[in-house]
């Protein structure tokens, strides 16, 4: 006999491209946040580089390299966020 509770939901093909999407805007909103704070673009960057360095504490995907957030926070900097 089949109940409807015992249906479950197919796993998304790529929880990691899932993670790295939320953690991409979530930094980008962090900028955004820090840039209303006055905080410089290198402090944001130094701050947002060792969060991720902490969250993820040992190797880290390439979209979030220290190098992938610097340009991050360049782009969110250009942008002026209000």
């Amino acid at each position: 006999m089949a109940f409807s509770w015992m249906n479950t939901t197919p796993p998304r093909s790529s929880p990691v491209d899932a993670r790295e999407t939320m953690a991409r805007t979530e930094l980008v909103s962090r900028a955004g946040l820090l840039f209303r704070l006055g905080y410089t673009e290198a402090a944001t960057t130094e701050r947002l580089c060792a969060t991720i360095a902490w969250e993820f504490d040992g190797p880290r995907p390439t979209a979030l390299s220290d190098a992938a957030i610097a340009k991050l926070v360049t782009e969110t900097y250009a942008r002026k966020p209000r």
